[in-house]
């Protein structure tokens, strides 16, 4: 398939369409795929490899930009990141068939993707997934250089405290040597003694396993960041599976994922970064739409903070690890609306 003649079929004009959309992948038949689901709703433009998507941003701008992770030369997750740096108000999806979980872990990490798609994908839900993003990039403006200049200048002053979801008493020392004096750092043990607090004074940065013992954090996560946009969430673990961080990506949105046992450097330089990103959350709440995150379940999106602090550990993260996201997810959800499910 060659890009010049599919670009020939587009219309000249946005007006009818919802967004301006760029496809990278090096298989055809993958391309033609895109083209032909999104092509009635977006203007589709097309590319064989992250250098020649790299020269199409250099040429026009683009709403959403969908990358494959496995590509010659450049993976998906280099060619995202630099599109982060080239056109960050574009919407960031990487597409792959394959559990590359070194990947995954950049994606968030260094691509920062709002998505993470696997093959076969949906052919209902891609569409609307991507029409939401291409909204999100053209309504929510990003703040303009001098604004950004302001926000860095005020540096963390004033940061509300940073949350610890963790019964390690290492975490807590090194979440406390990383911040110093910028924040105050409090710890829980139990997923409702976390909504406890945040339900009664604001947080800046949520920090937490993945897992206590043997129950599993993820899904109450997703909900508290569902409820909380304006908490950035960091997660901590020594492992985790690919299921888990499409999770975390999708439905959790998290800012950064850091692997135990914890370097200290680069929790402190993390740590900096996510207060950050919660003053220009708090101070522009527009941008929260573009952390927004996919609804565990259709029930989830009722979710309250009153509801959710009622649930302990146990509630949250019965049953056995070996278990699907969905099938812990349903597990929680049943425990918050017993009524409804």
């Amino acid at each position: 398939m060659q890009n010049a003649d599919i670009s020939m079929t587009m219309p000249t004009s946005l007006s009818l369409k919802k967004g301006r959309v760029l496809c990278v992948d090096d298989e055809p038949h993958i391309l033609r795929a895109l083209y032909w689901l999104l092509q009635k709703d977006f203007e589709v433009i097309t590319a064989t490899s992250g250098q020649e998507g790299i020269a199409r941003i250099q040429q026009q701008a683009f709403d959403v930009v969908i990358s494959d992770q496995r590509m010659p030369e450049m993976g998906g997750v280099e060619f995202l990141t630099m599109v982060k740096t080239l056109t960050p108000r574009s919407m960031r999806f990487l597409l792959t068939g394959y559990a590359d979980l070194p990947a995954l872990l950049s994606s968030i990490n260094e691509a920062e993707v709002y998505r993470y798609i696997t093959k076969p994908w949906d052919v209902d839900d891609l569409p609307r997934m991507i029409a939401q993003a291409a909204d999100i990039a053209r309504a929510a403006e990003l703040p303009s250089t001098t604004r950004q200049e302001a926000m860095v200048s005020e540096g963390t002053t004033g940061a509300a405290p940073i949350l610890v979801l963790d019964n390690c008493p290492t975490t807590l020392c090194a979440v406390q040597a990383a911040v110093q004096k910028l924040a105050e750092v409090i710890q829980v043990s139990t997923v409702a003694d976390a909504v406890h607090v945040m339900r009664h004074q604001a947080v800046s940065v949520l920090i937490s396993e993945t897992a206590l013992g043997t129950a599993d954090l993820i899904p109450p996560l997703c909900l508290i960041r569902q409820r909380h946009p304006q908490v950035v969430a960091v997660l901590l673990s020594r492992t985790i599976s690919t299921d888990s961080i499409s999770a975390l990506i999708n439905q959790g949105q998290i800012f950064r994922f850091l692997s135990k046992p914890i370097d200290d450097g680069q929790l402190g330089e993390t740590l900096i970064q996510a207060l950050k990103l919660n003053r220009q959350l708090t101070q522009d709440p527009g941008l929260q739409e573009r952390y927004r995150t996919e609804p565990l379940t259709a029930q989830s999106s009722h979710l309250d903070d009153a509801r959710l602090s009622s649930v302990t550990l146990a509630d949250a993260t019965g049953g056995t690890r070996d278990e699907s996201l969905g099938q812990r997810v349903g597990r929680l959800v049943r425990s918050l609306f017993p009524s409804n499910v």
